[in-house]
This record gives structure tokens, sequence and C-alpha cells, in this order.
């Protein structure tokens, strides 16, 4: 051997021993801490041969694949370098351990900071991958095969070690290290497997001191009660632990500190989440998407949410931003949680874990926490509170996040001045990450927040004392309302028995308002829950069951035997307008209807003067239906002589296309309506429709299945050119679906042609998104809530055979029924809706111009869900002189008194009628 040659060798060999995994060495991998206890049984670590690489991507060989550099990896140690980054190719080494130990897989690796440099140790990742598997098929990918570590690794520019165990469990399994898909900015080297065995994580032991150690010194407990509970001596069997004890032994000492240290604080320290599960991130709330608050929590940023994170076994929940770099696009703001408490003087703790990384991809379908960089450091904090603003910092605890495993933070709080302390936990990203593009993850669980301070008596006795003192309250404000109800109620059902309840229970609420703390807190127990139904509430049930219930129980009778008298005063009103409204002047059954409200006075003023049974209550039920009867009966005694029907379409009749327009209309009995977008056979993904499903079935033929554009229908309402005194009467049917993000409406429009052109105003108009329920049009400022429109899904949802053609005629009440009264008269107009969800009346408003166009308009543009149109019908009601105006003057904007129908009741003006007099 030539001597340049031997100096290069020698030189090599000292580098590559220096880099070895060392018998006896402690090595700290995902699955724990190892030592290893023999050599590497990896000949070929250097890559100096690629002996024993196997190529993976069909008609490749390695050199197509990777290039070996001999003095990339410190001088004479050779690295692997990919030269052809293909999804899916790349290397694999094999080795079949003679035995079913635990082996150490280490290697190093580089790569250009920032540049996509992360790794992952998982399966079935098609970029930048090392896969660390075991498999008893002993074939490469075989169906059995274990991923032993499933976690992603920030790289450097600058040479970092790897290690991962592959734990062994008494099965002989073969061991691949696979390079797949390696980007050409990462470079490879040293790659070493040695046997080892497992012992104890000593970061677990030092978790759990820092635990036990900030309980024991936030607070001046006594020597004798640390004792008792074995608390020192735990801490001394943790600190024992060291470089020869096993994982067994430390499992055990955690299980058991963890034992001892709930046992204490339960029996020593007050819990400051209590009252609302949600405050411990219990993970049963899933699917938690852009919430402001958890819990008592306030999130940050605001108007983002939290997730299940079902990994773990503890509950948690992560919280998930978008793909605009850290924070949803706000690289200086930070994620997290906090919360507002008043705290006593005392000593608290405040624990809570936390991870935060970077996304995989920048689509919302691969939300991940395990992508490698660890971006972000994370601070928790108790913070006093000033007239809503920070004033001082207490405690601040700060680490870094890792990108998979959680980081605890402890908090200790010493608190001398009692107030208002915000609590909390915020991760923030480091500056080197700010520039990264593909979103952010923070996970957060086990919130806790303990305190302990010198009161009398700790937080769930003065909880208790709270909850009684709250039935007490609820005792007394029953009994007020009581009184007032027995003062002021206008009827008498019910008075007596109610004074009763009050002279009963009186006196049982006095005597529990005169029970100080200390008498309270005499009857709590360690077994205490909140309860009005059970013992186990004691004083709780017991004010509850001996004096609230029963007043509560009076009220309630009280206020709906008299709701039921009082109906009827409300039907009287509602008949009384209906007899005075214009629309009705020529009705010929007013003596009639007269007579009827009369016989439902009588009866009224006989319920009142009685009390209330069951039959008295039946008697109402069957006047106010009678005096309904014969309102309808009324309205329909307006001749036929004083009504001219302009409009008249039900849509029954087969839409025709004017060969000039090209467009289609539908005529009626009287009118037609004219589209702007139509499709006659179901198949377009826009157009109105004649009864079409958007299976292109035709269900429905007699409505119209609203498109996106405008149905017209014009028509001239006057009398020789004047309405004179006369009403318009305007009516229509829709069934409503949500239309997602889309508005849908009529409108009254007055369009005229002059020699200027053609002019168009608006008369009326009604124009609602049913998506996010804006209302854009809203002439008489009608109540929009009296819509029914049926909320997501769709009319499209069931087949054909499970929603037959009958389907919407068979509940008229899906249907909403609009009507709008033009009265020209009184030069006002007012608007209608009757529909399952309610009926309403509108204020009047003043009009100056006579429609004659109506327009049905939509900017829906989806085939899947829609609304349907049908029974359009306009007319002209005679109408003589209102009493009392002498002048009729058709561009008056004077507002008419406001009436407003409320569960039956007329409102005018703010008022309403009982006994024919207007109250507020």
């Amino acid at each position: 051997m030539k001597k340049r040659l031997l100096l290069a060798f020698m030189a090599m060999s000292a580098v590559a021993s220096g880099y070895a995994l060392e018998q006896g060495e402690f090595v700290y991998t995902p699955q724990g801490r190892f030592q290893i206890t023999g050599a590497n049984v990896n000949a070929n670590n250097a890559f100096q041969t690629m002996t024993g690489w196997t190529v993976i991507g069909e008609g490749k060989t390695l050199a197509d694949k990777f290039n070996t550099n001999a003095d990339g990896y410190a001088a004479g140690i050779n690295s692997v370098v990919s030269i052809d980054a293909t999804a899916g190719e790349g290397m694999y080494f094999k080795y079949e351990p003679s035995d079913a130990g635990t082996y150490v897989v280490s290697f190093k690796m580089k790569g250009a900071a920032l540049d996509n440099t992360r790794i992952r140790v998982a399966d079935n990742i098609d970029q930048n991958v090392v896969k660390v598997v075991t498999n008893t098929d002993n074939v490469y990918g075989g169906t059995e095969g274990e991923v032993v570590a499933n976690i992603a690794e920030e790289l450097t520019e600058n040479w970092q070690t790897f290690n991962y165990a592959v734990v062994g469990d008494g099965t002989t399994h073969s061991l691949f290290i696979s390079f797949v898909s390696m980007a050409t900015t990462v470079e490879i080297a040293d790659l070493q497997i040695a046997p080892a065995m497992q012992f104890a994580d000593l970061r677990q032991r030092d978790a759990m001191l820092e635990k036990l150690n900030a309980y024991k010194n936030c607070y001046n407990w006594d020597a004798a009660l640390l004792a008792d509970l074995g608390y020192d001596e735990a801490i001394a069997n943790l600190q024992a632990v060291g470089d020869e004890t096993g994982q067994a032994e430390l499992d055990e000492l955690l299980s058991s500190s963890q034992e001892i240290l709930d046992e204490f604080i339960k029996a020593n320290m007050d819990d400051y989440l209590a009252g609302n599960n949600d405050n411990y991130f219990n993970a049963w709330r899933t699917k938690i998407q852009k919430a402001n608050n958890i819990g008592d929590w306030t999130i940050l940023p605001a108007g983002r949410g939290f997730w299940e994170k079902a990994d773990y076994v503890a509950p948690d929940l992560g919280h998930f931003c978008g793909n605009n770099t850290w924070c949803n696009g706000s690289p200086d703001a930070p994620m997290g949680v906090y919360m507002e408490k008043t705290l006593d003087p005392g000593s608290y703790v405040f624990s809570i874990e936390s991870n935060a990384a970077v996304r995989e991809g920048a689509t919302s379908s691969s939300w991940t926490n395990n992508d490698g960089w660890n971006v972000a450091y994370g601070v928790a904090y108790v913070v006093k509170m000033v007239d809503g603003a920070a004033a001082d910092t207490i405690v601040s605890v700060v680490k870094d996040l890792d990108a998979v495993n959680f980081t605890p933070f402890v908090a200790v709080a010493k608190i001398e001045e009692a107030g208002t302390y915000e609590i909390g936990f915020k991760a923030f990203c480091k500056d080197a990450y700010k520039a990264l593009k593909n979103g952010s993850v923070t996970y957060i669980k086990d919130a806790s927040l303990y305190g302990k301070n010198d009161n009398k008596y700790n937080q769930k006795q003065l909880g208790y004392e709270a909850d009684v003192r709250e039935q007490i309250t609820t005792g007394r404000t029953q009994l007020t309302t009581a009184k007032e109800n027995i003062a002021n109620a206008e009827y008498l059902w019910g008075k007596a028995e109610l004074q009763a309840c009050v002279d009963s229970v009186e006196t049982k609420i006095a005597d529990f308002e005169q029970l100080d703390q200390d008498a309270i807190i005499a009857t709590y127990q360690d077994d205490y829950e909140k309860s009005t139904s059970a013992e186990t509430g004691y004083m709780v049930y017991t004010v509850y069951q001996e004096a609230v219930k029963d007043i509560i129980a009076a009220n309630k009778k009280f206020v709906a035997v008299n709701d039921t008298l009082a109906s009827i005063q409300t039907a009287i009103s509602a008949a009384e307008v209906v007899l005075g409204q214009r629309l009705y002047d020529a009705a010929t059954g007013k003596a009639d209807f007269q007579s009827a409200i009369d016989t439902a006075k009588g009866i009224q003023a006989q319920m009142k003067a009685g009390q209330y049974s069951e039959e008295n209550a039946a008697t109402i039920v069957a006047a106010i239906a009678t005096l309904n009867e014969a309102a309808e009966a009324f309205k329909a005694t307006v001749p036929a002589s004083a009504i001219t029907t302009i409009v008249d379409i039900d849509f029954e009749g087969a839409a025709v296309q004017n060969d000039e327009t090209q467009l289609y209309s539908i005529a009626g009995a009287a009118g037609s309506m004219e589209f702007t977008n139509w499709s006659t056979d179901g198949s377009g993904n826009q157009p109105f429709e004649k009864g079409f499903w958007s299976n292109g079935e035709q269900l429905w033929p007699g409505y119209i299945r609203i498109g996106n554009g405008t149905g017209t229908v014009n028509f001239d309402a006057t009398d020789n050119g004047s309405m004179g005194t006369n009403i318009l009467k305007v009516s229509c049917d829709m069934y409503i679906q949500g239309l997602s993000g889309r508005s849908l409406g009529f409108f009254l429009k007055n369009v005229t042609t002059g020699d200027e052109g053609t002019t168009e105003s608006e008369v009326f108009g009604l124009y609602h998104n049913f998506y996010n329920w804006t209302t854009e049009k809203n002439t008489c400022n009608v109540d929009v809530n009296a819509i029914w429109a049926k909320s997501g899904g769709s009319y499209n949802d069931a087949s054909p055979a499970d929603a037959p053609e009958e389907t919407l005629t068979a509940n008229p009440l899906q249907k909403s029924h609009f009507e709008v009264i033009l009265d020209y008269g009184k030069n006002t107009m007012y608007a209608t809706i009757n529909s399952i969800s309610g009926s309403t009346t509108s204020e009047e408003v003043a009009i100056d111009a006579i429609p004659n166009r109506f327009v049905l308009q939509c900017n829906y543009n989806n085939n899947g869900r829609r609304a349907w149109f049908d029974n359009l019908k306009i007319e002209r009601v005679q109408a003589g002189v209102p009493t009392g105006i002498t002048e009729v003057n058709a561009a008056a904007k004077v507002k008419a008194p406001t009436k407003v129908l409320k569960n039956g009741r007329i409102i005018i003006n703010g008022k309403y009628a009982i006994n024919g007099m207007l109250v507020k």
C-alpha cells in the first residue's frame, strides 16, 4: 500500500470510530432511552461501496438514484446524495437480526435550511422519507410491515444525528431501513444498527419531578400532611432513578407519584376550572370549527377553532389555522387560550401542555401536527388585570414547543392582592419560521388551575353556599312575581290558589334567608352534587323541595290559565281590526260578523266572572274558533262584483316560447308570466323550470321552480287610468329553500314609456337572503321571520318514490303566503305573511304610484337546491272614501298608524287592544 493511501485510510478510520455507536452509550430516541449493548452490525455504515443496498424503482440502478461523496461528511466518511428524487423510488438496506432483541438505528442527515427540509420516519409519505420498518414477511414492503416511528424531523445545514429504536417483542423480524423520494438537498451518512436495551426515560422523570415540586413548594404545607401521603418519599424515589433504572420501574413510580399528587390536590387545593367540563379540553367535543370560546376559555385568534385530536389517550384539542403562514396569515400573533378569574390572595398552580407545528400541505385535507419543524415557543402565564388591561405579570413560563411531543408547562403564581387575573397559554412563531407558507397547528391539553389560600372555607364549600343562596334567591324572586301577579292581573282566575301558595312559602323562604355562612356550609359533604331532585344536593335540594318548586309551579299555572282567558281578547281585537279594514268595505256580512264579535265578548264577560276550570278553558277555545270561522265567512261576503281579477296564474298551463324574443311564458286565467332564463326539460343548471327535479324528472308541473333571473308579469290595475279610492291586492305562495348564499323575492314596479324612453320606479320590494338571513329590500318592514324556509337539504333529497308529486299540496303549511295591500283611498300599503313560522302584518307606509309590473327575482345559480312559486293573483277591490278623509292625494307620504300582529294580537302604535281600549 502506498504511504499516501495508508494515511488516508488511517484518517478515515479514526473519524469513523469517533462517530460509531459505542457499547455502553445511552441514547435518546422517540421511543425512550436506550443503552447500546453491542457493536454496530452494519459494516457498510459509511456508504463506501453501497454493498447491501437494494434499489427501489423498476429498471433503475443505485447509480441512477444516488451519488456517494468521499468527503461529503467529515473527512473520509462517505455520504449519499439523491440525484433523482422520483416519488416512491430510492434504496433500502435489509438487516436480519439473529435474535428478537431491541436495536437502535442511527444515521446523520443535513439539508438546505428552510427549503422543504423535513424528513419522516413513517409509511405512505412520498417525499423526504426515511423509513425504519420491521417485517416478518422478510420482504421489503411486506403486508405485516410495522412502522417503528411516525415522526417528522427538522433538518438544518449542519449535520444532525437521528436515533430510532426497534423494540423487540419476542418475535424475530427482518429490519428494513429505506431512503425513498429523497430530495436532492438532503445528505445521509453513517448509518448504524446496534443492539440495545431500554432504560428509564429520564425526561419523563424530570417532568414528574417538576410537577411534584411545583405543588409542594407553592405553599407552606405542614410536614405531617406531606408525610401522611408519602409525598416526599415519591420525590425521593424519582430522584433516585438513574442510568441503570429500567423503564418498567420508572413507569410504576410515575403512576404512583401521579396518584399521590392527585390525592394531595383533591384534599388540599381548590379546582378553579371546576363548573365547566370544557375548561379541561374534553375530547368529546368534536369538530368545533371557528369557535370564539370553549368553556370559559377565549380562543386566539378569534374566529378560529379547536378540533378533537383522537391520536392521544388523554383528551386534548387541536387549534388549527389556515394555509397562510402562521396563525392564519398573522405570523406575529399568538395562538392559544386564556380566561379571567377572580382570585383571592394565595398560591396557585397553572398547568397546561402543548405542541405546535406547520402543516404538511396547503390544503385542508392534510391537517397534521407531525410536520417536523419546531417552529414555535409557548408561554404559560398569570397576569393581574386592572380596568380590563394587563397591569402586572405574576408568573410567565417560556419553553420551546416540540412538533410532536407535548411540552408541559407548570407555572406557580403567588397572589398577594385579591383581584381579576388572566390565566392563559400562547404559542408564538419563532422569527426564523414566520415566512413559511403552509399554515400552522397548535394542540393544547390537560389544563388545570389549582389554588390554596387561607380562607376559612375552600372553593367547593363556597360554591356550595352560592348554590344554596341561588335557590333561596329564586324563591324570593318567585314570591315577588306572585305578589305582582295577584296585585296587577286583570283577571281573577287562580288568584285564590296563588295567594294560598304565597302564604305557605313566604315564611319558609324568610327562614332560609336568615341562615349565615357557617350554618349553610355545615351541611356540606364531599360527595355534594348540585341537584334539586336528589338528596346529594343537600340544602340545595331541601330549599327547592320545601319552598321553591311550589311557588314556581303556582306562578306558571296562574300565568297559563290567565293566558287562556286573555286569548279571547286577542281574538276579539283581531276580529275588530278585520271588520274595520277597508279591504272589506263592500262585504255584505258586516252585521253577522259584528254579532259574532258581540257573542265572543259576552262569553268573555261570563268567563271573567268565574274561575278556572278545564270546562271554562274549553269554552274559550271553542269561542275563539267560532270567531275565527266567522272572520273567514265575513271575508267571503265581499261580492264578486266588487272584485276585478287582473292577474290569476296557477302555473298549470304549458310554457310557450315567443318566436321573436325566444323567451318562454306561462299564461293563466288572467295575465301571463315571462321568464328571462328557462329550461324545458330540467337539463339547465340555472333557469326557471316547470316542476323539474335536478334528476330531470318533472314531478311538480303545477309549480314554478325558481331559477336565476326574473319572472315578469305586466298588468294594468286601473279603471280607465285611475285607482280612485280602490284597493289593489297582490298575493302569491312560495316554498323556500336555504339557497346557499343567494337572495329571493318579488317586486311591484311602475314602468312608463314616453318621449324620453322607459323609466322604472319601485313601488314595493321584498328581497331576502335565506342563507345568512339578511334583507336587501323590505319596503313595508314586514317581519321576515314569519317566512317558512326549509333549512339545509333539498326538496330533491328524497327519491321520487319517497316524495311523490302530492308532497307539497298535501302539506300546505310548508308554504308561505304573501299579500301586499295597496290602499289608494288612504295612499298607504302594508304586507302580510302567513306560514308555519307564524303570521305577521307589517306597518303601513305611504305609496305614491300605481304598479303595473310584478317581478319574481332570484340570483341563485345551482340546480341542487331551489325554491318554488305558485298562485299569483292580483285583484282590484272596490272601497269607498275612508271616514274622516275629505281629500285623496296620490302623492301623500304620511305614515299611517303602525299595525303589527303578534301571536294573534294587533299592536297599534305600540299599544294593544283590551276591552276595546288601547293600552301599553
